[in-house]
């Protein structure tokens, strides 16, 4: 652990940080891919143009620097990132890596800033965090048994989930035959495929769409057709995915080239049943917890768009397992609504779900204008729909950035504690909830 006069000194570089940290972060990506190429495979090639990577590890160096005596609050953003980390199959010796690559950065940039005092004490620091990651990702790996790195998959099922068809289900059998392991509903899995054109594979991380079987899994995609850079999930982690300010920085050399929707359209164009992908065992830490359940406990669900995925699986799951306890479904779209069949058939064979469907524009992209559109659908939901005159109900929330804080700052003016409410943040670097929302 570090010494008092340690965590001074790197306190005392938390300005230096917030005024160029991005370039920090920046030149550490730049110089490591330069001398580690083969680090492109773990990386999501959208991140590394849309300048998101650097933002978020900025943040976190922010976060960790300006709790370096409180290590304790940041335990949950770490578990997203050692969650992340082990499904992208992230080892030991890749902490090395970035260790080096890291303080270099910092050096280069921070210049005499950066004396051997400060040196050490951030050497220290990272240390510190990169045995709370690891020593949390083990735990993982321990707990994902027989199922270590890369599984094949083969394609069972496509099914188009809207009329136009840009978002698509793929039911995913184990090409080995395999019994599979369970999840928790909300879980994530990591995806691996080689795109023709892309000299590296690349990887992205989609919710499973279903509740838990041990013979399939689904995934649910969405086509990016230029708004959103692969609507799927984020990678929020220090080795995860590589970034530039821009995608026309020259500085930036063994960058491969940007294609939008490169994995989300070639899995709806150019994969088709019987074909193979790769998957990672399922992790992530935005889940519903079915072994404390509780039947007087309301569950309400917040989706928009495609990121209905992770609160499918919980629904399916609640109706599978016959739990009783109340359930509000409320979904935002802005064209056709997926599943929504799907979820009123249940509805109608459940007397204690509600559903609540509205279009929003704010369900499609984060990066859309905000409307008031959105705010007066919203303000249409009773206290019933909400289930507020409950204390103990739980509330999940999955859509893009403006549409979970809209949610978010709606449950507040409610009077809904933050402890009750999660969030599933699909996006990398953009989005970090408060405690106080």
């Amino acid at each position: 652990m570090l010494n008092y006069q340690e965590t001074r000194l790197v306190k005392d570089t938390i300005p230096a940080l917030q005024q160029h940290g991005e370039h920090i972060a920046t030149v550490f990506y730049k110089t490591m891919l330069r001398d580690h190429p083969e680090l492109h495979n773990y990386f999501n090639t959208v991140n590394m143009h849309t300048g998101k990577q650097p933002h978020a590890l900025t943040q976190l160096i922010l976060a960790f620097a300006s709790n370096i005596v409180n290590i304790s609050e940041l335990v949950p953003k770490l578990e997203r990132v050692a969650q992340k980390h082990a499904s992208l199959n992230i080892q030991p010796d890749h902490y090395e890596i970035v260790g080096k690559y890291l303080l270099r950065a910092f050096s280069a940039v921070l210049g005499p800033a950066m004396t051997p005092d400060v040196k050490m004490a951030w050497t220290k620091a990272y240390w510190v965090m990169a045995k709370m990651l690891t020593g949390r990702e083990a735990h993982l790996y321990r707990a994902f048994e027989a199922w270590k790195g890369w599984r094949k998959f083969m394609i069972y099922r496509k099914t188009n989930e809207t009329v136009g068809g840009n978002i698509v289900s793929f039911t995913l059998k184990p090409v080995d035959g395999k019994p599979l392991p369970t999840f928790l509903p909300g879980q994530y899995i990591t995806l691996r495929i080689t795109v023709p054109g892309m000299k590296f594979v690349q990887l992205r991380q989609y919710s499973l769409s279903d509740a838990p079987s041990h013979a399939h899994y689904r995934i649910t995609v969405k086509r990016d057709q230029g708004t959103n850079p692969d609507y799927g999930r984020g990678d929020d982690a220090m080795t995860v995915s590589s970034a530039a300010s821009s995608a026309s920085d020259s500085s930036i050399g063994s960058i491969q080239p940007y294609k939008v929707g490169v994995v989300s359209n070639s899995l709806i164009d150019e994969f088709h049943e019987g074909d193979t992908i790769e998957l990672t065992h399922p992790a992530g830490s935005f889940s519903l917890n079915t072994d404390m359940d509780n039947n007087s406990m309301p569950l309400v669900l917040i989706s928009a768009g495609v990121c209905v995925a992770p609160l499918l699986s919980m629904l399916n799951t609640v109706v599978e397992r016959r739990i009783t306890r109340p359930v509000s479904w409320i979904q935002a779209s802005r064209h056709d609504a997926p599943f929504q069949a799907h979820v009123e058939k249940m509805a109608r064979n459940h007397p204690n779900m509600r559903t609540k469907f509205f279009k929003s524009r704010l369900s499609d992209s984060d990066v859309l204008s905000y409307t008031s559109s959105f705010d007066n659908d919203f303000l249409s939901l009773t206290a019933e729909d909400l289930y507020l005159a409950h204390s103990s109900a739980e509330y999940y929330i999955c859509g893009p950035e403006k549409f979970m804080l809209q949610a978010a700052s709606h449950l507040r003016r409610s009077g809904v504690k933050p402890e009750r409410v999660q969030f599933e943040i699909f996006s990398v670097g953009s989005f970090e909830m408060r405690p106080d929302y």
